[in-house]
């Protein structure tokens, strides 16, 4: 069996650690930093995961990123900051109110401020410049406001140089019990070799695994099966 050294990784927006977990039983990455403003959430982590520098900060605010590029090493709590080079690999799922078809106000001031947070997600790909990225949203996030979210997100990558793909994976066809789609955008940096999404496992009902969008007007619906 070939084993190969597990990414350096910073989870922005981690929660609990769900993402991360997924990502250390696959034996892809060791999640050396997270960064979860819920302090309950933030402690759960911890727990969960010793050898993890968690920051109980905002990432709105940025307080991490503007630390480091300040040139520092530590915050005020001691906590060592991670430096530029030291990120292998990105990961977060902002959060996604302003996206949800649930939420009947994405409109509203409060959903837009959430829906910025991507864009603070992607102030730490520029700097950080990891090997590989990943976000993860709700399936409304490829079709929100006529795919703008989703075309920023893109733009913004490539215009970084990375590689960049995305698509709508359904949890019940990798073991879940439960229909759940959700969006994932992966690039990886130039010379690296972008992931391929992987195969489902489990057959499940086509209309429930389908992706569309809206493009100059018209509406296009993927014949996808993932």
């Amino acid at each position: 069996e070939l084993k190969l050294p597990k990414l350096r990784t910073l989870d922005v927006f981690s929660g609990c650690g769900g993402l991360s977990e997924g990502f250390h039983q696959a034996g892809v990455s060791e999640t050396l930093w997270a960064i979860e403003m819920w302090e309950p959430a933030a402690q759960a982590f911890r727990l969960n995961n010793p050898g993890t520098t968690v920051f109980t900060e905002d990432c709105n605010v940025n307080v991490v990123l503007k630390l480091v590029m300040s040139g520092e090493k530590t915050n005020s709590l001691g906590q060592k900051l991670p430096q530029k080079g030291d990120v292998e690999m990105l990961c977060g799922g902002p959060p996604c109110q302003g996206f949800s078809g649930m939420n009947r106000f994405n409109s509203r001031t409060y959903s837009k401020f959430k829906n910025s947070l991507v864009v603070s997600f992607l102030s730490y790909c520029d700097y950080y410049r990891p090997r590989f990225f990943l976000l993860e949203n709700v399936r409304n996030f490829v079709s929100f406001k006529r795919s703008m979210v989703l075309k920023l997100t893109l733009r913004c990558l490539v215009r970084m140089g990375y590689q960049c793909t995305f698509g709508v994976l359904q949890a019940g066809q990798y073991g879940v019990a439960q229909t759940r789609r959700r969006a994932i955008v992966l690039a990886a940096a130039p010379g690296e070799k972008l992931p391929m999404f992987p195969e489902p496992l489990h057959v499940f009902a086509p209309r429930a695994c389908q992706l569309s969008g809206v493009v100059d007007d018209k509406k296009f619906v993927s014949n996808i099966t993932r």
